[in-house]
């Protein structure tokens, strides 16, 4: 191994240890606010053994634990490292298109990824996506299965179907105000597994999504993915087709061996197709050129002849489609999972953060959940704003809360026993893990002009098979999408037959 792909695979190990870090980090943030770090029976376990042991002594050392732990959240999808916010071009995209409004500091933080895409293409892809490491391990299972005299299948695809797909997502984005790049995106369902895994929530859902993917790759289609699907390398790619750094050929040297050929992650030829818009610089074709004919080199892109003329239209025609999401009209709602979480001030559409309003005396009261309907097995973030409308000022005394599960017959199950919470940064928080899909109902006990009035608020979680159905037809939709595309290649290859037929009869 060359010290470029040493290199490459040290940036790669590096991005996933900042994400687990960065989830660790978190979660310690989680047992911060909660003043429990230092209770041993809620930090037994892994996960709080590392937050009190591995975090706790050096976090709390710095001049403003709270200032760090605040720089250091997210995932790859949008992230704030060292206090710098990072977005993934896609999902700044992807928000615009979805709430119609451009949201300048979400822009800014899409500034150093493009400025790298800009000046290297798509590095993101071979350099950095956890996706790209995942599937080249699938590429080496290939190898295995043909180690056991089984061959996998070879299926290509065009190209174009992930810039086709990048428009078709954000024309639905656009028409439905719902991300849905996030919810399939490899980068982002790896940082949110992560996330999951490390928090010990579900994950079921994002697991067998990545494993279809896997499956694809390694019995169909090899890096069916990242070369024909992928919608963020769709952008990247348009993004950087232009790049001054790039794999370039010496003809002179060049012995025409095609030991470049099978080794190209993105399956293009180096010898031809170095300066494709496929080519993601991940560099693998150096070192397996014995001539020394491939080399990275800075110059000016090519301007579009007639074998570019395709590559440079479909740039065209998709920042084309692009540019009206910087002038749409906004579209607002509450903030939640798919889109940047740590790069912007201002409500997107998303699904909501439902809010359940309540009075009581001279008191408004407001209990939020996230998510809006929650997930059976996961923790759901409740909290209670409490305002007294008259004097306006903030309900500061403590809550008590308890939670039961509605019962048709007999009395209701209770899930959590009454428990006490303080007030905290002007709120009441409050953490659930309801365990089944049903309905629910959420207590909240307050002193109120000298007596204790309970407030009971309905919650409904889950809904029955939802995770199930969403891997299905997430399952579903790619077997189909695979048929119609195989049926038409074969068309295609049919008609190709006939017409070489024809011209040979006469």
């Amino acid at each position: 191994m060359s010290l470029l792909q040493v290199i490459r695979r040290g940036v790669q190990i590096a991005v996933i240890f900042t994400v687990v870090a960065v989830a660790f980090l978190s979660l310690y943030a989680h047992y911060r606010a909660a003043r429990v770090i230092d209770d041993d029976q809620l930090m037994a376990g892994m996960r709080g053994e590392v937050a009190a042991k591995m975090i706790h002594p050096y976090v709390e050392k710095l001049d403003d634990p709270q200032a760090f732990l605040d720089g250091n959240k997210g995932t790859l999808w949008s992230m704030r490292l060292l206090g710098i916010s990072v977005t993934d071009p896609l999902a700044a995209v992807e928000a615009i298109a979805a709430s119609k409004h451009v949201h300048w500091p979400l822009l800014a933080s899409i500034l150093i990824p493009v400025l790298l895409t800009l000046i290297f293409g798509k590095i993101f892809c071979s350099w950095i996506c956890p996706g790209y490491v995942l599937f080249e391990v699938a590429g080496k299972l290939r190898r295995l299965l043909r180690i056991a005299e089984i061959q996998p299948g070879r299926v290509r695809f065009s190209y174009a179907n992930k810039y086709i797909f990048l428009v078709v997502g954000l024309t639905l984005a656009a028409m439905l105000s719902i991300p849905l790049f996030a919810l399939i995106y490899p980068p982002a369902v790896i940082s949110r597994a992560m996330h999951a895994w490390i928090f010990g929530t579900e994950l079921a859902g994002m697991v067998l999504l990545l494993g279809i993917i896997v499956a694809v790759e390694v019995f169909v289609s090899p890096r069916w993915w990242c070369r024909t699907i992928c919608p963020g390398g769709a952008l990247y790619g348009l993004i950087g087709w232009a790049r001054p750094v790039r794999v370039r050929l010496k003809r002179e040297a060049c012995t025409f061996c095609r030991a470049c050929i099978p080794c190209c992650e993105a399956g293009i030829n180096p010898i031809t197709e170095s300066s494709s818009i496929e080519c993601d610089n991940c560099g693998v074709c150096i070192d397996y050129c014995g001539e020394g004919a491939l080399k990275f080199e800075v110059g000016l892109p090519e301007l579009p002849g007639k074998k570019n003329a395709r590559k440079a239209k479909t740039v065209v025609s998709v920042i084309f489609f692009l540019m009206p999401t910087l002038f749409a009209t906004p579209a607002l709602a509450h903030h939640v999972l798919g889109l940047p979480h740590y790069s912007y001030k201002e409500n997107y559409p998303q699904r909501p953060t439902l809010e359940y309003p309540a009075t009581t005396g001279p008191y408004d009261v407001l209990l939020t959940s996230y998510p809006g309907v929650p997930t059976p097995g996961e923790p759901a973030n409740l909290s209670f704003y409490i305002k007294d409308r008259v004097a306006k000022k903030v309900f500061e005394k403590p809550i008590t809360v308890r939670v039961l599960r509605t019962s048709t017959f007999g009395d209701n199950e209770v899930i959590v026993p009454p428990t006490r919470r303080e007030p905290f940064d002007n709120q009441h928080k409050f953490q659930c893990t309801f365990p089944l899909d049903a309905e629910y109902i959420v207590e909240l006990s307050m002193e109120v002009e000298g007596r204790v009035e309970v407030i009971p608020f309905q919650v409904v979680a889950g809904e029955p098979s939802a995770t199930a159905s969403f891997a299905f037809a997430v399952a579903g939709g790619l077997l189909i999408v695979f048929i119609v595309i195989r049926a038409v290649q074969k068309k295609r290859q049919r008609r190709k037959d006939q017409t070489r037929k024809g011209q040979c009869d006469t």
